[in-house]
């Protein structure tokens, strides 16, 4: 669209802040133990704290969740399904480190080894993943930095899929934050495997392998259901987690730890932080309608544009609902128009400039009226 055209939603209230009701942003009192860290919430990308956020550093086994990214979005678009079937290369069956030890031209689901690199940070089972999704291992990390580009992380570059140490490897907190952003938008495609602390593949062969989550928070920090850790003896311990609570989802990134137990520590403390300042507040409920609109070469009046899924905001406990403003940002203006076809997004925006962004849908269809049409409609009109 050329144009876009922007309507004020009239069922939200669209205020300035009420600067009487905001208390003082007090600077947290806590000591850490990395150097580089970052905490965001992961639908508007906003950074509720950070330290050094932008700093390089290696990461380990953290690069992985790229390539979960890459598989995940296959399945999305149907490219690549649950069931698929991957042969295993002597190449990827020779990576050595964390694996599963898949023996050459061994063929496991892509359930199956996605699940291994899930839990057990298998460098074979990624391995294989990426040569069957892009080709071969140097195909598959050339779309990784393509689309780390895509996802804005400026400060990353891959050269493996496993986080193996090479100079020209690297990335930050805040683009490990991103890409696990875009990976926790993937809701329980990717937590029925992140969440598990242990599980086992080759169930019905004469050989289960047994997968043990090598994150040990899980279990023991409320709501964590995830994501990425990463050692090397240059990278240090690292850990990319997220957390559920009251509404409430965050993401966490600490790296160069010296130990298991501070990365621990440093991630409690980080989550914590977060769910005591943040709050959960819902806008609108599933299928609620949030505006009306009548499209072009119509002759309808008004159609019902609704949301698909409950619209929450997550934002400081400083503000009010009333404090945050919304538009409805139309993609679609002209019929022909399909039932339930994405044609706005509803955007919200916070005090603090925050924006979030949800897809709004045509309830029903909207069909584009012909000449006769018109001709009809305005017969019965001189008519009565």
């Amino acid at each position: 669209m050329k144009n876009i055209l922007f309507l004020i939603l009239s069922s939200l209230i669209c205020l300035t802040p009420s600067h009487k009701n905001i208390r003082k942003v007090e600077e947290p009192l806590f000591e850490l133990h990395s150097s580089s860290v970052v905490l965001i919430e992961p639908v508007s990308k906003k950074v509720i704290y950070e330290k050094n956020k932008d700093e390089k550093h290696f990461p380990a086994s953290m690069t992985k969740m790229m390539g979960m990214y890459l598989v995940l979005k296959n399945v999305e678009n149907g490219t690549l399904k649950w069931q698929d079937m991957v042969e295993t290369s002597e190449y990827a069956a020779s990576m050595g480190g964390t694996q599963i030890y898949l023996e050459p031209y061994e063929k496991m689901s892509v359930e199956d080894m996605f699940k291994a690199v899930c839990i057990n940070s298998a460098n074979d089972a990624i391995t294989a993943l990426g040569e069957h999704i892009a080709g071969s291992t140097s195909e598959f990390v050339n779309l990784m930095n393509k689309t780390a580009k895509e996802l804005g992380m400026k400060n990353t570059n891959f050269v493996n899929p496993t986080g193996f140490d090479d100079e020209n490897h690297y990335t930050t907190p805040y683009d490990m934050a991103l890409v696990a952003s875009e990976l926790v938008g993937f809701g329980e495609n990717l937590f029925r495997f992140t969440r598990l602390k242990e599980d086992y593949i080759r169930k019905d062969t004469e050989k289960p392998f047994w997968l043990v989550n090598t994150n040990k928070m899980l279990g023991h920090y409320e709501g964590m259901d995830g994501l990425k850790t990463g050692f090397t003896s240059k990278a240090n311990y690292n850990l990319t987690a997220t957390a559920k609570r009251n509404g409430v989802r965050l993401i966490s990134v600490v790296m160069n730890e010296e130990t298991i137990a501070k990365r621990s520590q440093d991630t409690t403390i980080l989550l914590n932080y977060g769910f005591a300042n943040m709050q959960a507040l819902k806008l609108y409920d599933k299928n609620q309608e949030v505006a009306k609109y009548k499209f072009a070469n119509s002759l309808d009046d008004e159609t019902s544009l609704v949301v698909k899924d409950n619209v929450i905001v997550v934002l400081d406990k400083k503000y009010k609902k009333e404090d945050l403003k919304a538009k409805i940002e139309m993609l679609k203006t002209e019929s022909p128009i399909k039932e339930n076809e994405h044609v706005a997004n509803l955007i919200v925006t916070t005090p603090d400039g925050d924006n979030y962004s949800f897809k709004v849908y045509a309830q029903k269809e909207v069909k584009k009226s012909n000449f006769f049409d018109y001709l009809f409609y305005n017969w019965l009109e001189f008519l009565f």
